[in-house]
């Protein structure tokens, strides 16, 4: 709001925040290059601007790494693939070698850029009964986190809070748009999702910017009942937009019945 950052508040406004001058003035930028900067036509921001648009509109650090992203472009490091350097995404070795150390008991799936699900262990599959498709079946095609919460009703049985996975499958998403807006496999997933889901769309309306880097699942599981996973992500660097996703189950022991489930 203006009065936070020591402006006048002046008359009520039709929508809360800064306008597009306050924005400008407060960040030393002309009104019309900050317009320029928002359609997308002006060069390239620098560091110093960045950081004042940062500091002006209080973007968490999740959002920060978005707006440098962005402000990247397309063909920069970080960057997001163009139309014709799509190559079909390998998984990372180093994931797969971090499996085989894992414990027992101990779930894991490896997620590409746009959340496909591109490896997973035998304690996934009886984790996420349903999720992930059999050997022969993986051959006709990735399963897709984001296709999984919005398009699959067995999301919203097994996730006992699915409102708020749905919340963060989101915004994780938007998080990897700053690197990946000429992607291709990520333009087509988001139009997919905008057309079969109303939800997704109206969270994709909403611009929330966040990833998790650990926390809880809770479940209701159809062997086991009610569970709370704990789980923490790690990304690795022989493949960098690709994330190995670590389950702890505490030592339950879930039968491999329960995969079929």
């Amino acid at each position: 709001m203006p009065a936070d950052v020591g402006l006048i508040e002046g008359p009520p406004r039709r929508t809360p925040g800064l306008r597009r001058e306050e924005v400008a003035e407060l960040a030393g930028l002309s009104a019309g290059y900050y317009a320029r900067l928002e359609q997308g036509s002006a060069p390239h921001p620098s560091e110093s601007v960045l950081t004042a648009l940062a500091r002006i509109l209080r973007l968490t650090a999740d959002e920060e790494r978005h707006l440098r992203a962005l402000a990247a472009g397309p063909g920069s490091v970080g960057a997001g693939l163009r139309a014709d350097d799509a190559v079909p995404e390998q998984v990372s070795s180093s994931a797969l070698r971090v499996m085989e150390m894992l414990k027992p008991r101990t779930a894991a799936i490896v997620l590409g850029r746009i959340g496909d699900v591109l490896a997973w262990n035998e304690y996934a599959t009886r984790l996420f009964p349903g999720r992930l498709p059999t050997e022969e079946q993986h051959e006709a095609g990735r399963p897709n986190n984001a296709r999984y919460v919005f398009c699959d009703p067995r999301s919203r049985e097994i996730f006992s809070c699915w409102e708020k996975v749905a919340d963060d499958t989101v915004a994780h998403l938007r998080a990897a748009a700053g690197h990946l807006v000429d992607d291709p496999g990520f333009r087509g997933l988001v139009d997919e999702l905008l057309a079969a889901s109303p939800e997704f769309a109206v969270r994709w309306e909403r611009r929330d910017v966040r990833r998790h880097v650990s926390g809880e699942k809770y479940l209701n599981h159809p062997v086991l009942g009610r569970l709370t996973v704990d789980y923490e992500v790690l990304a690795v660097l022989d493949q960098p937009d690709q994330f190995l996703v670590v389950y702890g189950l505490n030592d339950v022991e879930i039968p491999e019945s329960a995969a079929t489930s």
